[in-house]
């Protein structure tokens, strides 16, 4: 793994220092070797940038500005997160790596004196004249290092009698033992360890597990011994139980085998600082290694799946704009019309009202208003008309950009204007901003009973819990 964390900072380092030799950010380097092979010129993005920059239409330039700026914040994003994802990662996998307890393939370290014991997962290969046999794993507890031996006999002495009613577990008694018991190895306010043998494993492990299937009815009657240790004090208690137990395989034969080999030298070196591995069982050779579990790799999978899902729901949100650009132009479509239409009424030509209109609008806007592209599109048409186009383009470009039914209709309107006269416009224009105001309240109908329906949920949840608030006192009531 840490080849491919490496191989991802050398990719970035090799990445900034491109970007440096042309004198641009990593994100730029990227989007622009991007673009020369084609990946940045998707034409739906093109057009949702198009619709929410009013100012880049027709201006080439001015979109590729604004086209360039999305695509740069993108990639920004996302090599932000796989970097800060792999910086993560890489430092997990070192930590995990730095916290060895075991030295030099057969020494496990223990803790000092109040250090607490060590539990280390651990793997061994056992070898045989045949060549390497399976793995075996094994959860494995070294002791700190103990002082020097205190009198706790009378202490012994009472956890002897309290033992056999604090591993019954679900049992009634060890005369008749049903279900696993449980065998602790501390016992609270003791300071033993408990090491439990049977004498007949095949019925009763040393963890307390039960194994009774194909036993016969009167059962079987055996042996549990309790040996209490701490340093050099040890004292054995023998249990007597009826069990019920299935064989061992020779593999589960071997494990146990290695099991108490690593406990017996595990309590031969009690007072060394560390503890040699068995290195041979049964005349087979056990190669030790230590189980780590690693995690980075899988956190540094999942936030690569993050910044890709972040990447592309910029996209998303680029269209949630032109969709809440379209809402924002539908409200305004009707006030607009009827602005229209008044200054027409009181006498005034379609140029100057839509020069009124906009100027106003710019006004308010550098006052600190807010952004309302209806108006910014009137305010592109100023431009173009100042700038020589002829009316009738000019009003059939302001249609043609905002992309909506209305507002082609109302160009429409003001090119037949140009065209065959000004009889009937301005009744036109009254009975479009009628129609318009009674869309919008059909429109904001719509919103309400949208909005209703997603209150739904969360009412039926609040009168859940004011049902259970109802209910519940209400029962305990009726129980007393």
């Amino acid at each position: 793994m840490v080849v491919l964390y490496g191989s991802i900072l050398g990719l970035f380092l090799l990445l900034f220092c491109l970007a440096k030799w042309q004198g641009v950010g990593v994100s730029a380097y990227l989007y622009e070797w991007g673009r020369k092979k084609g990946m940045f010129g998707h034409e739906d993005i093109r057009n949702n940038i198009r619709l929410l920059q009013p100012d880049s239409g027709g201006r080439a330039e001015r979109e590729g500005v604004y086209l360039r700026r999305f695509y740069i914040s993108k990639i920004k994003l996302l090599l932000q997160m796989i970097f800060i994802g792999n910086l993560f990662a890489l430092c997990l996998f070192i930590k995990s790596g730095s916290e060895h307890v075991l030295k030099d393939g057969k020494y496990i370290i223990r803790n000092a004196y109040g250090m607490g014991n060590t539990e280390t997962n651990l793997q061994v290969r056992a070898e045989d004249e045949n060549g390497m046999a399976g793995h075996q794993e094994f959860t494995f507890i070294v002791e700190e290092q103990q002082y020097e031996e205190i009198l706790v006999k009378q202490m012994a002495d009472r956890l002897v009698q309290d033992l056999p009613d604090m591993i019954l577990g679900c049992n009634s008694s060890l005369e008749e033992v049903r279900a696993d018991l449980n065998l602790m190895r501390e016992a609270e306010g003791y300071p033993f360890r408990i090491e439990w043998e049977s004498n007949d494993y095949s019925c009763i492990d040393s963890d307390g597990s039960i194994m009774n299937e194909g036993l016969k009815e009167e059962g079987k009657v055996l042996s549990l011994t309790a040996a209490l240790i701490y340093g050099t004090f040890q004292e054995e208690y023998i249990f007597p139980v009826h069990i019920f137990p299935p064989l061992y395989t020779q593999e589960e034969k071997f494990k146990k085998k290695v099991y108490e080999m690593l406990i017996l030298q595990e309590e031969r070196n009690r007072c060394e600082e560390q503890v040699e591995l068995p290195e041979q069982v049964e005349g087979r050779k056990l190669i030790w290694s230590e189980k780590k579990e690693e995690e980075s790799g899988t956190i540094f999978f999942l936030i690569c799946i993050a910044a890709a899902v972040v990447y592309f729901l910029r996209d998303r949100e680029l269209r949630d704009k032109v969709e809440a650009r379209n809402r924002q132009m539908l409200l305004d479509y009707p006030q607009l019309v009827s602005r229209v239409a008044l200054y027409i009424g009181a006498g005034m030509t379609v140029r100057n009202v839509f020069r009124k209109i906009a100027g106003d609008y710019q006004k308010e806007k550098k006052a600190g208003g807010e952004m309302h592209y209806a108006y910014e599109e009137m305010l592109l048409t100023c431009h173009e008309l100042d700038s020589g186009i002829s009316e009738s383009a000019a009003y059939e470009h302001f249609g043609r950009r905002c992309r909506m039914i209305q507002y082609m209709k109302f160009s429409n309107l003001l090119v037949q204007n140009l065209k065959k006269g000004s009889n009937g416009i301005l009744e036109a224009l009254r009975q479009e901003a009628k129609n318009a105001f009674e869309d919008r309240r059909n429109m904001a109908r719509k919103l309400g009973e949208e909005a209703g329906t997603k209150l739904l949920l969360p009412m039926m949840l609040m009168l859940g819990i004011v049902m259970v608030l109802i209910i519940i006192p209400a029962y305990f009531s009726f129980s007393v």
